[in-house]
């Protein structure tokens, strides 16, 4: 039988550190189920069928040499070309956002779990529809966000420009989360302010 779970919602910006406080939010919180938005995007874009929609929407030239879908090709249209974004999300949100809702289903019906975490990247952009009950957004300052996603993607500093352009000022982000957890030192930073938070709020469910 299912039960209410507490739903957290994740988010801040590209390369904050939101996938690095999941980690460790799942290793301290072991009551809690968890879901990746952006991880379930890539196991979509291996899918055959979600492929084809893709180069049916947006064109075949997205296509590798083995007529498949070359991602490196895709994300330089999608953060060239805002209409080719929207086709995208047009594809892949509902789906995503299908998978979580079913994800989040199941662990309401496993023994133990208390917690649903739900990592959405473009949790405001995109007014993703699930309830929650917390919104998190994980921050840094803008130097410290560019440098990490440089040093991880390696890509043309000019696309990884657009790649935070593309997403809401974290500043806002911050204004609207119910809890904010700052990311601008060192991993052992993150993880006590992920024990703190942790901490409340097992504290706070007991009540």
């Amino acid at each position: 039988m299912s039960r209410p779970l507490y739903t957290l919602a994740l988010t801040g910006g590209i390369a904050t550190g939101k996938s690095s406080f999941a980690a460790l939010f799942r290793e301290m919180v072991p009551e809690a189920a968890t879901f990746d938005c952006d991880g379930c995007v890539h196991e979509l874009l291996t899918k055959p069928a979600v492929s084809r929609m893709i180069l049916d929407s947006l064109g075949v030239d997205l296509a590798g040499p083995d007529g498949q879908l070359d991602k490196s090709r895709l994300r330089e249209r999608v953060f060239h070309h805002q209409g080719s974004r929207r086709a995208l999300e047009e594809i892949l949100h509902p789906l995503v956002r299908e998978e979580c809702q079913l994800s989040q289903q199941r662990a309401a019906l496993s023994p133990g779990i208390r917690f649903f975490l739900m990592e959405v990247p473009l949790l405001y952009e995109t007014a993703f529809p699930l309830a929650r009950d917390l919104e998190i957004v994980v921050a840094c300052g803008p130097a410290t966000q560019r440098e990490r996603l440089l040093a991880r993607s390696r890509f043309a500093p000019d696309l990884a420009d657009r790649i935070i352009g593309a997403q809401l000022p974290l500043l806002e982000k911050v204004a609207r989360a119910g809890a904010v957890i700052w990311n601008g030192a060192s991993p052992a930073v993150l993880r006590r302010h992920t024990f703190t938070f942790s901490t409340w709020l097992k504290r706070k469910m007991t009540f």
